[in-house]
């Protein structure tokens, strides 16, 4: 209860206004007075002991101060003051002290273990310092224990009695005759950092009054009046100056970087029909940008990491180590399972892997006899993934702790495939997302299936196996479900990460509908930019509890912003509950849903419950009762304006 006590009086004595004061290093034992005040400082990181903090083990809390020639002053801060009591010799002629905090009794002591602390009472030898000149300075060493010295932990930070070299805490005593150097605030520039054409660095002046001079490299300091544009390497110094008085300068290099260059690109794998003999591939964890490289370690061997940029969901390798995987012959396994080998690098070796979660190589024939070089390639939710033939439950993947790519039976990040695009420019572009992977201003011509999903004031937008596509500026009638015919063409352009297309021209629908490709995707979860230019609905949304401007998505309790379109249409006219139909588009940097068309919300094809609802008028396509078909022909009416026949 005394210690509680004590420390509470502490805690009460070290925030209460003290007077001002300025202390001076103590640099000889002589210096020591009784009654004199002291301050306890570790000079390299600028700080002295404050409160002593009332924790189950306590410590000297770090108070940061500022020393300017030498001279400390405490006004405004919580440094605890110590007040030495008499001085005695100890039995090896040694000079020990007490030291007061505040102006009770309440000495300075060492209890146990590092921990520093306070008693009421002098006598105990715990409570007594040796004061003893170092190179430091003068430091304190209990005179119960005399391994414990009293010093900073930069660690922690704190102020403590340890028996381990920490950094040095040394004496400082209150001298009311010194005065407190004038010193002026140095300025602040943006930390040092690399820039491809140029950067601008401007710098904060943090000196109320004062006038900013900046230097660069070797150059003399000049007076700065408007933000910096630099076009080099450069080491920009900046200063304050106040009067006479100047600031400590501050610097920072600013490197200038070749731009980097986006070459040999490599296209997402979606289906294992993409697969083919002779094409190359990289393995890539999409999450964190990483292919994997060499294949590499000591006794157990793992493929390596390498940052890779992924634009529009382009992956580009050119200038780094990423391993290239040339496929080789496929055959079926027992099960009619589609394996592979895969060829690294053009070497002649074969990726492997043998046991443990080890990844390795084989060279030469042997690759095609071993099953730990062949791989199953399964579709996923992820993509296309690799699969041992000698261990279906050793799956390619990427350790993000390691980090690594290598065989896990465990759940680790995905390890997909990715295979080298190379455009054909006699055969055309035959998928969007090849069409997507386009430089901005290619034109193009687009030989594949794309089918409409939806239409609306001049937005056609796409769906096809590979993903998803959109064009600007279409004139015409199109219907959902309605397929393209192939040889259309167009230009390729961007903003933002949003692909899309311009200029498109001989443009027109076959007889053919992909009612599957074009139905709208159900979102319950804030979309990824997977799903831009994709159709999508949200289930039940109430008119009455939603802002105007957002979507709540009921799974994950997000909202999605509805895009400011011209053609998007507001919420609905009438309250309850609605499905809301729209694209994903994307807008400064954010997604966002643009509404097509809302669909009241039918609990009758739930329920059954035919209450309230004519069923004579729902019967929208006049087959013989009320299904989800005669839902889909009333969106298509309001799309496109078309009824079924």
């Amino acid at each position: 209860m005394k210690r509680i006590i004590s420390l509470f009086a502490i805690s009460l004595l070290t925030m209460s206004a003290w007077a001002a004061n300025t202390y001076v290093k103590v640099t000889s034992i002589d210096q020591l007075e009784a009654g004199m005040k002291y301050i306890l400082v570790n000079e390299e990181n600028s700080c002295a002991m404050g409160e002593i903090s009332s924790t189950s083990t306590p410590y000297g809390t770090a108070v940061a101060v500022t020393i300017g020639n030498g001279i400390i002053d405490i006004e405004g801060t919580d440094v605890v003051e110590l007040t030495s009591g008499e001085g005695s010799m100890d039995a090896l002629g040694n000079p020990t002290w007490t030291f007061n905090i505040g102006e009770g009794s309440h000495y300075m002591c060492w209890a146990s273990g590092n921990s520093l602390n306070t008693v009421n009472s002098s006598a105990p030898n715990n409570a007594m310092w040796i004061a003893t000149l170092t190179d430091d300075g003068v430091v304190l060493t209990n005179k119960a224990d005399n391994t414990r010295k009293l010093q900073y932990n930069s660690g922690s930070p704190r102020f403590a009695c340890y028996t381990s070299s920490q950094k040095p805490a040394v004496l400082y005593v209150a001298d009311a005759t010194v005065t407190p150097p004038v010193t002026v605030a140095a300025p602040t520039l943006p930390e040092s950092q690399e820039f491809e054409n140029s950067l601008s660095v401007s710098i904060t002046n943090n000196e109320e009054g004062a006038d900013l001079m900046y230097a660069l490299n070797d150059g003399e300091f000049t007076e700065y009046t408007e933000a910096l544009t630099i076009t080099e390497t450069t080491t920009v110094h900046a200063k304050a100056v106040k009067g006479d008085v100047e600031s400590a300068v501050v610097s920072a290099t600013y490197t200038k970087v070749e731009p980097v260059v986006l070459t040999k690109p490599y296209v997402k794998v979606n289906s294992v029909d993409e697969l083919e003999v002779g094409k190359k591939y990289i393995i890539v964890n999409e999450e964190r940008k990483l292919a994997m490289g060499e294949i590499t370690g000591g006794s157990t061997h793992y493929g390596s990491h390498i940052e890779i940029p992924i634009v529009e969901d382009v992956a580009y390798i050119g200038g780094t180590q990423a391993v290239e995987l040339t496929l080789g012959e496929g055959n079926m396994d027992v099960l009619g399972n589609a394996t592979w080998t895969f060829e690294i690098n053009g070497s002649g070796s074969y990726i492997l892997w043998n046991s443990g979660n080890s990844l390795d190589a084989i060279t030469g024939d042997g690759a095609t006899g071993a099953t730990g070089a062949q791989w199953i390639a399964n579709e996923t939710e992820d993509g296309v993934v690799l699969t041992n033939k000698s261990d279906n439950a050793r799956k390619l993947q990427y350790n993000p702790s390691s980090p690594r790519f290598a065989c896990y039976t465990t759940s680790q990040q995905p390890a997909v495939l990715y295979v080298e695009y190379v455009p054909q420019e006699d055969e055309g572009i035959t998928t969007l997302s090849q069409a997507n992977a386009l430089e901005d201003d290619e034109n193009f011509t687009f030989d594949g299936d794309a089918v409409v999903t939806a239409f609306k004031n001049g937005y056609l937008f796409l769906r096809d196996e590979s993903g998803y596509g959109m064009i600007s500026g279409v004139e015409g009638t199109f219907a959902n479900g309605q397929v393209l015919n192939q040889g259309w063409n167009a230009t390729k352009t961007s903003n933002d990460g949003w692909a899309w297309y311009t200029g498109a021209a001989d443009l027109s629908t076959s007889d053919e509908t992909n009612a599957e490709l074009a139905a709208a995707q159900k979102i319950t979860s804030f979309p990824d930019e997977s799903m831009l230019n994709a159709y999508v609905w949200v289930e039940k949304v109430n008119k009455g509890f939603f802002p105007i401007r957002t979507l709540p998505l009921r799974d994950d309790n997000t909202n999605i912003t509805i895009a400011s379109y011209p053609w998007a249409v507001n919420q609905p006219a009438t309250s309850g509950d609605w499905n809301a139909y729209g694209v994903i588009v994307k807008n400064g940097g954010t997604l966002e849903f643009a509404l097509v068309a809302w669909e009241k919300y039918v609990d009758y094809l739930l329920s059954g419950d035919p209450t309230g609802i004519s069923l004579e008028n729902a019967n929208c396509n006049l087959q013989d009762e009320v299904t989800i078909a005669d839902v889909t022909a009333l969106i298509d009416f309001l799309l496109s304006g078309v009824w079924p026949n």
